[in-house]
């Protein structure tokens, strides 16, 4: 399986839970998750993918440009419209591409850095950024006592892991 079926079957695993939790839920600010919502971080995750789609068009991603768009934090149905549409742009990627990543990791200075990478490097980074904030809310949906899978928010070398420990 290559990097971006295991991205394309992150994304249906989002919209999958993201179809089974009220309304309420997605929206109500958590204080375990320092008073954002569910929703806030479903939108994180999926405006990385949107940076990265409109990167590939100009040759430079910037995920510091987010749009941070409130229709995706606080409406189910246009946040599943969002992943569609990401997963139908992950599934007509043939290639990797060279890419510029222009970022600014200060506080203080509104300076940019430009580092080079690739389209599978993003691709990996996002999916790993994505396994993150799942297990950040797996910890407000136990915090609701829902039941999630043991493996939900797991990066994959800590599930194989757990498998070699099991045996």
């Amino acid at each position: 399986m290559t990097l971006i079926h295991h991205n394309i079957l992150k994304l249906e695993e989002i919209r999958g839970l993201i179809n089974k939790l009220p309304s309420e839920l997605y929206t109500q600010p958590k204080e375990i998750l320092s008073q954002s919502t569910i929703g806030q971080h479903f939108r994180h995750i999926l405006e990385f993918y949107i940076c990265l789609e409109n990167g590939l068009s100009t040759g430079t991603v910037c995920y510091d440009n987010r749009e941070r768009d409130i229709l995706i934090e606080t409406n189910i149905d246009y946040a599943t419209g969002i992943i569609e549409k990401l997963t139908l742009f992950l599934s007509k990627i043939m290639s990797d591409s060279l890419l510029a990543l222009k970022a600014n990791y200060s506080t203080t200075s509104d300076e940019k850095m430009s580092i080079q990478t690739s389209l599978f490097r993003e691709l990996a980074y996002a999916l790993d950024h994505t396994i993150h904030h799942l297990a950040i809310i797996k910890i407000a949906l136990t915090d609701e006592n829902l039941e999630v899978d043991s493996n939900f928010g797991v990066a994959p070398s800590t599930i194989r892991h757990r498998k070699v420990c099991v045996q």
